[in-house]
């Protein structure tokens, strides 16, 4: 009984102390945040934070798109006293737990050290599934308050072109988290996604563009890659598309290469005042990409290392423009040759590029090595850098059509004739 007592005494005891939330931070009290901005002023950081603002869904619904965030900006020695300079301007604390977006000024990013983004993975509240990137041309904060989709707040205008990645890879995402992890890989160098403003067309309802009126929309294209922290260069669009290749980070996208000559019977061919036998016009088709195979490879021959990248992809024929009969074998061989003739030209364009102009293993051959040669790695992991810019390097693709569409002559004949 006296045990029954004491254990009742010690539970109303506890009950003092296990209620409540001693650290609860009410709604009302925060400005929660999507997209961040850094950026150097002088030699102080700058941060640029969208708040977005509480206002009910009914009211909402009825606001321009600009009154639906507000932006503040706050400057200190680093990260965390700018964000404290911002509580001496703004009536609420900046909630970074929702952010989605870091994004970082050229300038900022070519003068900063891994060291000084130490806050953002040390503080608890930022999330290490973040994307960052890279503000081309321009500082962060010009590049944040545009949307020129039908998204209401510009940090969702931002999140969305990123993860449209998936319809079109010429773009990359990557994480903090992922950024870290290629930091530390000494195999290879960091790359992240860039954002970039640019005028958009207007078009007004008379069908005529507008003048008057400057507007901006953003573009996700391209790539900043990195050697360690040192920011050495930009890939473009295409560039881009062949790292995603290189890498087989591609779940579907497009391939347009000229159309090949096939066999003709110029007999069946419809009259037309257009002179499609031109030599100097060429037609550009399409492989939707259904299916893609990557394998990325390293070997010794005679003393010298070799690079190796060997791509298999499955599609299906999407625009075939041109007099190509592709119900005859042998020209669907020549679709497919072209269109994997073309995917290695772009492959070694890109090779040359970060060997010749950026001199950064972006692609990560360094691991590759690391992983078949662990032995010589030890010897040569220091001059890694130098050895990939010499290295020669190997590209094969083959491309296989699985489907041709719903029809396989080209529409400037009749069937049946």
């Amino acid at each position: 009984m006296r045990k029954k007592i004491l254990f009742l005494n010690i539970f109303i005891i506890l009950t003092f102390f296990l209620t409540g939330c001693w650290n609860a931070m009410e709604l009302n009290t925060l400005g929660i945040t999507l997209v961040m901005g850094l950026d150097f002023e002088g030699d102080k950081v700058l941060i640029t934070a969208e708040i977005i603002e509480p206002i009910p869904a009914r009211e909402r619904a009825s606001m321009k798109k600009s009154n639906s965030v507000t932006y503040v900006q706050g400057i200190g020695d680093n990260i965390l006293d700018a964000f404290r300079d911002v509580t001496l301007k703004f009536d609420r604390k900046v909630y970074i737990a929702h952010n989605k977006v870091i994004i970082l000024g050229e300038e900022f990013i070519k003068k900063v050290l891994i060291t000084d983004l130490d806050f953002l993975v040390r503080d608890h509240e930022q999330r290490e599934t973040a994307y960052l990137l890279v503000a081309k041309g321009s500082k962060a904060y010009e590049v944040m308050g545009i949307t020129a989709g039908l998204e209401e707040i510009p940090g969702n205008y931002i999140l969305k072109l990123i993860e449209n990645f998936k319809y079109n890879p010429k773009s990359i995402n990557v994480n903090l988290a992922e950024s870290l992890k290629h930091f530390y890989d000494t195999g290879r160098q960091p790359i992240l996604g860039v954002v970039q403003k640019q005028k958009k067309r207007q078009i007004s309802q008379m069908g005529k563009l507008s003048e008057n009126e400057e507007k901006y929309e953003l573009t996700v294209i391209g790539a900043a890659a990195f050697n360690r922290e040192r920011l050495v260069g930009y890939l473009n669009g295409e560039e881009t598309k062949s790292f995603n290749f290189i890498m087989g980070k591609i779940k579907t996208c497009i391939l347009t290469f000229p159309t090949p000559k096939g066999s003709s019977d110029l007999s069946r061919k419809i009259n037309s005042n257009i002179d499609f036998m031109d030599t100097n016009k060429f037609h550009m088709s399409t492989i939707d990409v259904i299916k893609l195979k990557s394998k990325k490879d390293v070997e010794i021959v005679d003393g010298n290392v070799v690079l190796k990248v060997k791509i298999k992809i499955r599609g299906s024929i999407e625009e075939l423009p041109g007099d190509i009969d592709i119900s005859k074998e042998e020209n669907i061989k020549k679709v497919e040759e072209a269109c994997s003739k073309e995917v290695e030209r772009a492959l070694s364009n890109t090779l040359t590029k970060a060997q010749k102009e950026l001199k950064s293993d972006i692609f990560g051959f360094g691991s590759a090595f690391h992983r078949k040669y662990p032995e010589e790695w030890k010897k040569i992991k220091d001059n890694w850098d130098d050895i990939f810019v010499g290295a020669d390097f190997q590209v094969e693709a083959k491309t296989n059509v699985i489907r041709t569409g719903l029809t396989n002559t080209p529409i400037s004949r009749v069937k049946g004739r």
